[in-house]
């Protein structure tokens, strides 16, 4: 008897797969990292409401660059990761969010100063512009981390922040379900 443990599920095998939905939200981080698994609890927050038909939500894990293949085939995609949005400028505390597309920002290579991942976000779009291939519309939530030792559980700022980007990511993509185009 073959087994999918392990084994991330292609874009058609996904309930709510693109051919049903337009938006995927796509929860990055690894949750034994404190605040570094704030994708993945909005992710869990989220499936924990019922979401339209048109909305799908996935834990991506520390994907790397599976990344660029959990993409394939969504017009739009919003990716909930822990980012240094700070960026030593002290603006942006933990728990706190800033929502940016890749082209607004020029993404950190993977020195851990923007992804906490070894092969994050960054390397992944500088890929598929190398390879030229085709992405969907992309929209990032990257919320400042407080504390990414090892460890279960978001920091407390974090956590209080969580109520607020919840309801920001589930605001924009019910957005772009209603305006796909924007």
């Amino acid at each position: 008897m073959s087994s999918d443990r392990g084994r991330t599920p292609r874009p058609t095998e996904w309930e709510g797969s693109p051919s049903h939905s337009v938006v995927l939200i796509l929860g990055l981080g690894n949750p034994l990292r404190r605040d570094d698994g704030i994708g993945p609890r909005v992710i869990e927050e989220l499936q924990s409401r019922s979401l339209p038909d048109e909305i799908t939500a996935l834990d991506g894990g520390t994907g790397g660059l599976d990344i660029l293949r959990m993409m394939e085939g969504w017009e739009n995609v919003i990716i909930v990761d822990a980012a240094n949005v700070d960026a030593g400028r002290g603006a942006v505390g933990p728990g706190e969010f800033v929502r940016f597309t890749p082209g607004q920002v020029r993404l950190a290579e993977s020195d851990d100063t923007l992804s906490l991942h070894h092969a994050g976000l960054a390397e992944v779009l500088r890929l598929a512009e190398a390879l030229d291939h085709p992405l969907p519309s992309i929209i990032v939530f990257g919320v400042q981390p407080g504390d990414v030792g090892w460890g279960e559980g978001l920091s407390a700022s974090v956590e209080a922040g969580l109520p607020t980007l919840v309801k920001a990511v589930r605001a924009e993509a019910e957005k772009a379900v209603r305006d796909p185009l924007s």
